[in-house]
């Protein structure tokens, strides 16, 4: 609504040229009366939400003005631009391409005005999915000063859809130069465009200390750094990514824990996952880790002891994930009978809720996801889906 409301004002513009001749012919003052009651029924319409009837009469107050050559140059042409806007924002971008491509080579325009046309023709080809027009649009346009912030920005996202990232690259390092902080993208291009990469080894640890680079706190980044020296069999290198998590950005290191248990098992030095898990404890409250380390207690000092633990933390901080290996602790350590199958009953209940729930929620928006990804489809922000059992929804 903010943005219909920007493409209105050259509508006040012409609003307020009318009021301005009141003092003319009686037939002037009646097209301006005219305009000022259209002008408020639409603004009324705005107003209460019905943007669609809002649309229809400034279109048709538009539409009338410029038949009947009653604005200057200027406001003939912030009024088409207007026109065009409205047309695409209404999902007929064939009329606002139309509208718009007549005001770029319209010969009675300024270049300054032209490039308005061109830059409203580039989001016309974006809207309609012609991605390769867009491109040419938006690249004309970026070596002109006004329009070189708009012009790089949208064609980072051109890129991003087409999974160009070198080019997406550029043109976000373009950005920063230009003072818009960006880091966070920039740093997700180099780790897509890393992924494309693998077969070339130092190509791809060279991408993602870029990635780095831009965003130290990167735990995509640190993931594939931790995943690259795994293959390497490299496990003290994995084990030093893989627990860096815990340190920039803790609610992403669920997803790495059984990673970090497999190579302290390959270097028989299992007792320092231990050790580990007690400090990532203390730096971030984890379902996984409480279930993590609940199991090596279990491993070491039996079952009641482990569920002991966990039933502190259910206490504290209650949550599905946790709730659920409590059951199974008790379950396994009751006596057979009535209440170990009313505890099995129990157990398979909560687990299969779990399994039917998102497991990954965007902190931005609220889209939920079975699988974590790092781009939300829905606010289209970069890093804000995290995992649930890092956000300890209460039961």
């Amino acid at each position: 609504m903010l943005e219909l409301l920007f493409l209105l004002l050259p509508i006040a513009t012409l609003y307020g040229w009318y009021m301005g001749q009141r003092n003319a012919k009686k037939s002037q003052e009646q097209v301006s009366n005219k305009f000022s009651r259209d002008y408020m029924t639409g603004l009324n319409f705005l107003l209460s939400n019905q943007q669609e009837k809002a649309v229809d009469v400034f279109l048709s107050m538009l539409q009338k003005q410029e038949s009947e050559n009653q604005i200057s140059l200027q406001s003939q042409f912030e009024a088409e631009l207007t026109l065009g806007n409205l047309f695409r924002s209404r999902g007929e971008v064939d009329r606002a391409l139309r509208i718009h491509q007549n005001l770029e080579n319209n010969p009675d325009y300024s270049f300054e005005q032209k490039l308005l046309a061109k830059q409203q023709l580039a989001k016309d080809f974006l809207s309609a999915g012609f991605y390769d027009r867009a491109e040419n649009y938006f690249i004309s346009l970026v070596d002109e000063p006004e329009f070189a912030v708009n012009a790089l920005t949208h064609l980072t996202l051109i890129y991003q859809k087409m999974r160009e990232w070198q080019k997406a690259i550029n043109t976000s390092e373009k950005l920063l130069k230009l003072g818009i902080d960006n880091h966070i993208p920039l740093s997700h291009y180099y780790c897509e465009y890393a992924q494309l990469c693998k077969h070339n080894e130092k190509h791809f640890t060279l991408l993602l200390e870029k990635s780095l680079k831009y965003s130290p706190n990167s735990p995509r980044a640190l993931m594939l750094f931790g995943e690259y020296y795994l293959k390497q069999l490299n496990y003290q290198q994995a084990i030093y990514y893989f627990e860096t998590i815990i340190e920039r950005d803790p609610d992403y290191i669920g997803e790495v824990l059984q990673k970090i248990e497999y190579c302290y098992q390959q270097l028989n030095q299992i007792d320092n996952f231990e050790l580990f898990l007690i400090r990532a404890a203390q730096v971030k409250n984890n379902s996984r880790i409480d279930i993590a380390l609940a199991d090596r207690i279990a491993q070491k000092d039996g079952i009641e002891a482990a569920q002991f633990k966990l039933y502190k933390q259910v206490k504290q901080h209650p949550n599905l994930f946790t709730f659920h290996h409590f059951i199974y602790y008790q379950m396994n350590s009751a006596k057979e009978g009535q209440g170990k199958e009313n505890l099995a009953l129990l157990h398979q209940m909560v687990g299969d809720r779990i399994q039917k729930g998102f497991q990954y929620r965007c902190l931005n928006c609220g889209y939920q996801s079975y699988k974590l990804i790092w781009y939300c489809p829905s606010c289209r922000e970069w890093e804000s889906i995290k995992p649930i059992s890092s956000i300890n929804d209460v039961i």
